[in-house]
């Protein structure tokens, strides 16, 4: 009998709009060599053991993906923090600049190669912070705004202490899941700004997909190194 054992699976999300990347194309290497996942309808990639291997998870994995509109990531995959009934990573992946998207416009910025470029609104913002649940799997915002906020990135607070945050899924108590635990202790009334991200390629420039009317708007671009998790002076 073949015995296949799951490592682990992927979910490719477009950073800009959140839509699951199912476009066919991607190409994946995992500790440098070449993999074939099983692709699924719903856009999962399942990374599975090769028959016969012996079954239980490694630590981790280092994987590379590349894709015909994004940019390429490599992201490293911690086995223990896998769920082990749904092994399951979910991965932003970066827009390629002028890649035949016709729902953003692009905002060009410089940065040093391999940070972000962050746009961050600059006007009154229309959302403060209400807080986040305990085990800051969720955020709670207050004020109101007509734009669809999921899958929005968001800043909450100012400084150094500044966090980007994704918006992953709205929850039945009004608040909104994020990608992340908040790293620093954010006061209720602090600002929430909308926020849109690109990498900065070789020579420093990079074009940051923002959505339409951003480029008439004031706004602040910062670097964020997202190896570290620290702004960057420019």
């Amino acid at each position: 009998m073949i015995h296949i054992s799951v490592r682990f699976a992927l979910l490719l999300k477009d950073d800009y709009s959140g839509a699951t990347i199912a476009d066919g194309g991607q190409r994946f290497f995992v500790d440098g060599r070449a993999a074939r996942p099983i692709r699924k309808p719903e856009g999962f990639f399942v990374f599975t053991d090769p028959p016969g291997a012996p079954s239980g998870p490694a630590e981790g994995w280092d994987v590379r993906i590349e894709s015909p509109r994004h940019f390429p990531r490599t992201v490293h995959i911690d086995a223990a923090r896998l769920a082990k009934d749904m092994p399951l990573c979910t991965v932003a992946m970066y827009r390629r600049p002028h890649s035949g998207f016709a729902d953003c416009e692009w905002l060009e910025a410089a940065a040093p190669p391999g940070m972000l470029a962050v746009a961050l609104a600059g006007e009154d913002p229309p959302l403060a912070l209400r807080g986040f649940s305990e085990d800051g799997a969720a955020i709670y915002l207050r004020g109101y705004t007509a734009e669809n906020l999921l899958w929005r990135r968001v800043c909450v607070g100012e400084g150094d202490e500044a966090e980007l945050f994704t918006l992953t899924a709205r929850r039945a108590d009004g608040g909104y899941g994020v990608d992340r635990p908040p790293g620093f202790s954010h006061a209720e009334g602090e600002a929430v700004r909308f926020a849109a991200a690109a990498p900065a390629g070789a020579d420093g420039r990079c074009s940051i997909p923002v959505r339409p009317g951003w480029l008439a708007r004031p706004r602040e671009v910062r670097i964020f190194d997202e190896e570290a998790m620290r702004w960057r002076e420019t």
